[in-house]
Order: structure tokens, then C-alpha cells, then sequence
């Protein structure tokens, strides 16, 4: 086997031995976080000052997901920014959203999960969304979409995402 052959034989069994680095993101902020998530570095997660969220877009456009934080005097406005948020991704939802209470690293998750059409492309989506107790009178919230069919490995990542979720102690 020759050098150049043996040099991308290593490149290749190294990228699929490397997992994917992820940023560890404060929402709302690094200042003040309320919770940590990891995003995968390679998704572009931004901090959005102006709005005090996180977002990120997976590479292939698959996945869309997006942290923020609410107050406990916010959380009446809160069903009306979930549903501006539905309504500015999805053209309709599709039968009745589900809803389960999943524990991890502690916060009881609960969860309610939809199927609809995305409104830019018209294409089969499915949703999450969770608000959890952030403490001190806070509420975190986590939204993800991402194409019904997307690759199988992506309801891995969104999995993923959740676990790592954890309340900022301090």
C-alpha cells in the first residue's frame, strides 16, 4: 500500500472514530445562565443578545433548535410566544401533539411532541418543545424541529441534545 493511500485510509478511520465536538451554550447567557445544553460545534449555535436565546441550524438543514428562558410573570405570555413560534415555522400541525414527562440529570422534562408541514418548504416536520423549572422564579424552554425525513441518525443528535441539558448551579 502506498503512503498517499495509507495517509487517506487514516483520515477516513479517524473521522469516523472522532465524535462530533460540541459547544457547551448558557442560556440565556454566559452573564446570567439559567441552563447548559451542547450543541454540536459544526450546528452554528449563536447567542442572540437581543433576545437572550440560543439557536442552531444542523449543517444539513434538518434541524432547527432554540433554548431561551422565561420568567415566572412571562410564562402567561408564554403559550402566545409558542404559538407564534409554531405558527413562524409551520404552515399547519397535524393531529393532536402528545405529551410525556421525561427525567434527566434531575429536571422532570415535560415534553410535547407534534407533527406538521413546514411552512417554507411544505414538507413533513416533526416538533418538540419543553419547559422546565429553572429556578428562582425561571422557566427553561427548548424547542427542535427537524424533517420527518431526515436522516436516521438525527433523532440521536436531538436525544443527545436533551440528555445534556442541566440547570447552572451557582
Amino acid at each position: 500500500m502506498n503512503n498517499a493511500l495509507r495517509f487517506a485510509l487514516a483520515v477516513v478511520i479517524t473521522g469516523f472514530a472522532c465524535p462530533v465536538i460540541a459547544n457547551t451554550m448558557s442560556v440565556p447567557n454566559e452573564e446570567h445562565p439559567t441552563y447548559t445544553v451542547d450543541i454540536p460545534s459544526d450546528w452554528n449555535p449563536k447567542v442572540s443578545k437581543e433576545d437572550e436565546s440560543v439557536e442552531a441550524t444542523e449543517p444539513g438543514n434538518h434541524v432547527y433548535v432554540a433554548g431561551w428562558v422565561v420568567t415566572k410573570s412571562d410564562v402567561g405570555d408564554l403559550k402566545k410566544d409558542l404559538a407564534d413560534l409554531l405558527k413562524a415555522e409551520l404552515r399547519s400541525i397535524e393531529g393532536e401533539p402528545t405529551e410525556e414527562t421525561i427525567e434527566n440529570n434531575g429536571i422532570k422534562f415535560p415534553v410535547l411532541r407534534g407533527h406538521g408541514k413546514d411552512k417554507k418548504e411544505g414538507s413533513e416536520v416533526n416538533f418538540f418543545v419543553t419547559i422546565f423549572p429553572g429556578g428562582e422564579g425561571k422557566a427553561g424552554v427548548f424547542f427542535a424541529d427537524w424533517d420527518a425525513d431526515a436522516p436516521s441518525d438525527i433523532k440521536d443528535k436531538l436525544n443527545t441534545l436533551m440528555n445534556s441539558i442541566k440547570l447552572h448551579k451557582g
